[in-house]
Formats: structure tokens, C-alpha cells, sequence
């Protein structure tokens, strides 16, 4: 799009001209209008750029740190945005947040975040506040929400680990067995299976099909990607989680799957689980598969997008449905008009029938697990004058492959320094 080219959003079918140009304020009165700031303004203010999935990175060399999380074209499938939280804050108009980020008083990494389709800006924030990575008391600043967490400040986020019992190798287990408060199929074991963490999706994605075979070449599969907290959650109650900044809400409130497994993995940012679904029953149940105008609609209103088709009556379809089937969204370059239908598709359990139905066809849980090296925590710091002999060793892909396998423990051997990190 040309500098000052106004953006038209669609209707009910036909173009309507806009009356103001909010992508290109230099104020943050856009911020008001509910739209996000210029990411092409982020480098004159202070920030480091960031990629989009309709405009790419805007410089000639992509940072290490963006492109370990792209394809070998700089491409990446059903993702929105990467780049670090930092700028991500400042676009969303999080400005205490960024504060909190600059500040030595918080610890607050500006790491880098991808965005998938059919999330916001606010959904890596959000996810960060609910892991314990952004104090909840400035989130909750930042935001204007209440903590999503805890609101004492004595009290911290323990981190979820994948069950001791998962392997390397897909095998089948009782959930009551892995998760002592599961109440989904208590009766009927789930195939589960384990697997190193990949940034770059499409090499993740073949390394589990190579893994897995058979079980995901079914038909009719329906794919889930969260974090192992909201998945312990989920096995107890198999409701959505329901958070005022709930990014999964382009359909309204409701348990979101992907038709697809690569955009499941775009959910789990650097670990976490794929809930598979096959063959859910949908012919006791209604299914309502919304047109393109009621599409257009329907997203503008969950999204609170200030236009004219987001006000209009409730559809009748929407009263009676168990399941809501459509495309998730990919918002337009601009970001101003009704975002565009992606290439994939969502199926959404709307309904306590339709949670139920969804949580019946639970078929596999893969569990992602990403290795890093952790070093001694001290509660002091000091100079050290000389320079050190201990130098840091690489550890050896056996090694490795048997830690990932489940052969032996990562605490088996402390000298390696090597932990298991489940997200």
C-alpha cells in the first residue's frame, strides 16, 4: 500500500471509503479508535522492527534471532508477526510494559514472540503474564485487566512438567494415570508420545509425522496447541479457560481446534502440548458454518472492530449451535478492514453438547520439550580478577537422543548441566 492510501473495509458486499486514516497517525489517538500503532513506525521511536507475514522483514538481512523462527525462504506458515516483546508492547500500546522491560528492577527478557493467525498483539503478553514471565501486577498496569495469575505478590508461578511417564516413542497411557484430576475419557487410554521443541515449524512438523506415522494421517483431525498448565486444566474440566484477553475469540467464547497441525504448533511458542482430535461427532450435533458476509460479520464483532456490519443481529444459527466451522482469519495488511479468511479452518466447541462431543474424540496428546543449558543460580555476585579455566563442553547427541527418548534422566548426569525445560 502507497504511504497515504486510504483503506476500505467490506460491508454487506460492496466498499466503503473510510473517514479517517488511523494506520498512519502519528498520535495515539489510533490507540483510542481500538487499532493497534504503525509497526513501520517502530525504528523512528526507538524499537526493532518487526516480521509480518504480508510484508516480511523491512530490512535487507533478517536478524538470527527472527529468522531461526522462519523457513528456509524467510517464510512462516499461518503466523502474523515476529518480533521482540518489546516492540510488541509499544505497538499494543503497552507503554508501562515497556517501561518494565527497560527497567534494572525487573527481570522481563525482550524475547522474541510470534504472533499466529487469528491471535492479537496482546496474546504473547498474556500468555507471558500466565507463565509467571511478566509480573502480574504489571500486566494488569500495563493492560488495565486484573492479574490473570494471582494477585499476591508472596506467591509464584510453578512451572508444569510433562508427565515422567512420557517417552520418545508413541505409546498408550491412561490420562487419570498421567494427570490424577483428569476427567476427559477416564475410561479410554490416549496415545502419547514426546518430541524436542523445533522454532522452525516445518522441520517440527515433519520430525513428528516421522515420529508418529499412521495416527496422523487419519481424516478428519482436529488439532489444539497450548501450554501444559492450560492442558492439566483442560483434562480437569474440559471447558475453555475465559480471560478478558482471550485471543481465541474471533468466534466468541469457545474451544478453539485447527484443521491443521502446523498452525496447532504455532501455539505452543517454545514447548508445550497438541491436543488431537479425530472424527468428533458432528451429526447429533448442530454445526453452524457461517457465509461469508455472516463471517465477515461475526469476527468483527468478537474482535470489537468499530465498524457497521459488527452491530448486526445476532444470527439465528448461533442460538442452537454445538459447533461453530469456519476459517480462521488473517488480518488484512492494513490491519483496518474485516480480516481476510486464511487457508485454514477452525472448529469450535460452542457448546457444553459440543465440549463434550470434542472431548470424547480426544485421540493423541504430543508433548513438545525443549533442552537448554542452565547454570548454578547464586544469591550473590562477585568480580573475579583472573581469567577462569572451566570452559563449557558440548554434550553428545547420544547423549541428547536419550534424554529426549526418556532412556535416562537429565539428572542423572549434573556435570552436564543439562535440565529439561517443559513450558
Amino acid at each position: 500500500m502507497a504511504d497515504r492510501e486510504r483503506p476500505t473495509h467490506e460491508g454487506h458486499g460492496h466498499e466503503e471509503e473510510e473517514t479517517f486514516d488511523s494506520d498512519y497517525d502519528e498520535g495515539d489517538a489510533v490507540l483510542a479508535r481500538g487499532y493497534p500503532r504503525n509497526h513501520h513506525n517502530l525504528v523512528k521511536h526507538g524499537f526493532r522492527p518487526i516480521w509480518t507475514y504480508h510484508e516480511g522483514y523491512p530490512e535487507d538481512e533478517i536478524p538470527a534471532d527472527i529468522q531461526e523462527w522462519l523457513d528456509e525462504n524467510g517464510q512462516r506458515k499461518s503466523t502474523e508477526i515476529i518480533g521482540p516483546l518489546r516492540s510488541l508492547a509499544w505497538l499494543a500500546g503497552l507503554d508501562e510494559l515497556v517501561q518494565a522491560i527497560d527497567h534494572p528492577a525487573y527481570v522481563i527478557e525482550d524475547d522474541i514472540e510470534v504472533v499466529p493467525f487469528g491471535a492479537g498483539l496482546l496474546w504473547p503478553v498474556d500468555k507471558r503474564a500466565e507463565e509467571g514471565t511478566v509480573p502480574p501486577m504489571i500486566w494488569a498496569k500495563a493492560s488495565g485487566n486484573n492479574p490473570p495469575i494471582m494477585s499476591s505478590p508472596l506467591v509464584t508461578t510453578v512451572t508444569s512438567t510433562v508427565p515422567t511417564a512420557i517417552k520418545g516413542e508413541l505409546e498408550t497411557h491412561s490420562l487419570r494415570d498421567l494427570y490424577p484430576a483428569s476427567r476427559v475419557k477416564a475410561q479410554d487410554p490416549v496415545k502419547c508420545v514426546k518430541i524436542r521443541f523445533d522454532k522452525n515449524l516445518n522441520r517440527l512438523e515433519a520430525n513428528i509425522r516421522k515420529l508418529i506415522g499412521a495416527p496422523l494421517e487419519s481424516e478428519n483431525l482436529w488439532f489444539r496447541g497450548l501450554n501444559l498448565s492450560a492442558l492439566e486444566s483442560t483434562l480437569a474440566c474440559f471447558f475453555p479457560e475465559r480471560s478478558s484477553q482471550n485471543a481465541e475469540n474471533e468466534f466468541g467464547p469457545g474451544f478453539y481446534t485447527a484443521n491443521t497441525l502446523h498452525f496447532a504448533l504455532g501455539y505452543i511458542r517454545t514447548g508445550g502440548a497438541i491436543m488431537v482430535f479425530k472424527d468428533p461427532d458432528m451429526h447429533s450435533t448442530n454445526v453452524w458454518e457461517p457465509d461469508l458476509e455472516s463471517w465477515n460479520a461475526w469476527v468483527a464483532r468478537w474482535k470489537h472492530l468499530p465498524l457497521e456490519i459488527a452491530q448486526q443481529q445476532i444470527p439465528v444459527e448461533y442460538a442452537s449451535a454445538d459447533f461453530i466451522k469456519g476459517a480462521i482469519s488473517s488480518s488484512a495488511q492494513t490491519g483496518r478492514r474485516v480480516p481476510t479468511q486464511s487457508e485454514d479452518i477452525q472448529l469450535v466447541a460452542c457448546s457444553y453438547k459440543g465440549c463434550k462431543a470434542l472431548s470424547e474424540s480426544l485421540e493423541l496428546i504430543i508433548f513438545g520439550v525443549l533442552l537448554v543449558l542452565l547454570f548454578p543460580v547464586v544469591a550473590y555476585r562477585e568480580t573475579v580478577a583472573g581469567e577462569s579455566s572451566m570452559t563449557a563442553q558440548p554434550i553428545e547427541e547420544e547423549v541428547s537422543l536419550a534424554i529426549e527418548s526418556g532412556k535416562i534422566s537429565p539428572r542423572d548426569d549434573w556435570s552436564s548441566l543439562l535440565f529439561a525445560l517443559y513450558f
